[in-house]
């Protein structure tokens, strides 16, 4: 069932600090709407193109989709006017509403006005609500210590003892520490496991959650559960290096046996997450390559530029010469390394991919490799790797194979690449990007070669 937006319902919150503003908004439906925000010194703007004129004073500080902005450099003090804009795709811009933000200080959120004296009446009752949970705890105690035997009760184990036990045992992990970076957070707490309903829970899941204006990227070497899903003995984890962007919301699973925190995981909270990266050994030990992994593009480009180049004279020059014993030997030497790597390329290629798809993910509302629409990208490297090895293997030059063999590992390479980049860097994609490059460069010269020169496919070399 499709579900439509309706542009005119919103629901926007908006709060100041310490030199910033932040503004969030939510809306019912699945469709993506265009959000512009203008802010200014004087006045709210009029239309959705104020900030076009040179006089009107008004600055677009946001133009996206997404669901939150945070303003930061703000002065403290100093009073902002915002207006918001929003519209479908191509439409026209509907108001969403004005706002004063003065950072240094709280935001007022507007829901409503009171009737006359109700604002007394609900001051009262804020202090009897707040006195009479008092009052009571304070009479459950005395009546429990009245009730309590002279012998000593049994004490309850520390890991097992509530909610805020197991909010301990979360945040004196240093991968949550870092995690929620200082951020005001909320917690919840829901247990799971344990031998029926009167037994003890075998540990809980607890919940941190903060607002959109404090948003934030982070990551890590966090533990997964490698069976996913809800904790289940024997609780086998394994290590993934993560990086999330826009992150407001992260679930701990902590273990009440000793406190162990089992996995981390991201949630959408205030906003949608973006998961960048999870990987494991060996490419995990490389943070500086899978966050940045077209470093390598530049090398690819030299070195294919000068291999192809060389490949060329040698085919020009090939005809004043004949080859020697030693030329040959060279030339054996390197056809059998170019076949071991061949097919330690594709021994790789499907072993990872089996270990993606073992693997648990961070994300489980993404694609993963287990997925049928993933299938035929999953096929195609190993497959243009099998394809390289036959053409190596058979006597025939094939120059017009080889550069199609180079043209497709090319453009899978930067595919793959792209992939890392934009999207969740794997590795998976990490070592197609690798391998392809490797093969276009392999490729490269057998397409540019003469069928007589450094790659000739005789079986009975000439001599002279």
């Amino acid at each position: 069932m499709q579900h439509l937006t309706d542009v005119q319902t919103r629901r926007i919150v908006t709060r100041a600090g310490d030199g910033y503003a932040a503004i969030s908004w939510d809306y019912p439906g699945s469709t993506l709407l265009e959000v512009r925000i203008f802010r200014s010194l004087e006045r709210h703007a009029d239309t959705a193109y104020d900030y076009e004129k040179g006089d009107s004073g008004q600055t677009l500080v946001y133009y996206d989709v997404t669901g939150s902005y945070r303003d930061k450099g703000l002065e403290n003090g100093t009073t902002y006017f915002y207006t918001m804009w929003a519209r479908h795709p191509g439409q026209q811009w509907v108001h969403w509403g004005t706002y004063e933000l003065t950072p240094g200080a709280a935001a007022e959120t507007v829901s409503g006005e009171l009737p006359p004296g109700e604002s007394l009446r609900s001051g009262f009752w804020k202090v009897v609500h707040r006195i009479l949970p008092a009052v009571a705890a304070l009479l459950c105690a005395g009546a429990l210590l009245a009730a309590a035997p002279a012998a000593p009760a049994a004490g309850k184990d520390a890991a097992q003892g509530g909610g805020e036990d197991y909010v301990s045992a979360a945040l004196a992990d240093p991968a949550v520490k870092d995690a929620l970076g200082g951020v005001t957070y909320q917690t919840a707490v829901a247990e799971w496991g344990g031998p029926g309903a009167t037994g003890t829970a075998a540990g809980a899941t607890v919940t941190f959650t903060w607002a959109a204006g404090e948003a934030r990227d982070t990551g890590g070497v966090w533990p997964l559960l490698v069976a996913g899903g809800t904790p289940a003995p024997p609780y086998e984890t394994a290590d993934f290096r993560i990086r999330v962007s826009n992150l407001t919301s992260l679930t701990v699973d902590v273990l009440a046996d000793g406190g162990r925190v089992l996995q981390l995981l991201p949630r959408d909270g205030a906003t949608q997450f973006t998961l960048r990266e999870q990987t494991w050994p060996p490419f995990s030990w490389f943070p500086w390559f899978t966050a940045y992994p077209w470093v390598l593009l530049p090398v690819f480009v030299v070195v294919g530029v000068v291999i192809i180049v060389r490949a060329w004279k040698r085919s020009r020059a090939w005809n004043r010469r004949l080859p020697s014993m030693t030329r040959h030997d060279r030339q054996f030497i390197g056809r059998l390394v170019v076949i071991l790597f061949l097919a330690a390329g594709i021994a790789w290629m499907v072993y990872q991919t089996v270990s993606a798809v073992k693997a648990p993910s961070a994300d489980p509302a993404g694609s993963g490799p287990g997925d049928l629409a993933t299938l035929p990208l999953l096929l195609f490297p190993p497959a243009l790797l099998l394809a390289a090895l036959l053409l190596e293997l058979t006597p025939m030059p094939h120059r017009a194979a080889w550069a199609l063999v180079a043209l497709l590992a090319g453009a899978g390479s930067l595919y793959e690449l792209a992939a890392a980049t934009l999207g969740t860097s794997t590795n998976l994609d990490l070592s197609y990007y690798v391998l392809l490059g490797i093969l276009c460069l392999i490729a490269s010269p057998r397409a540019f070669s003469a069928g007589r020169m450094g790659w000739s496919r005789t079986f009975q070399p000439r001599f002279g």
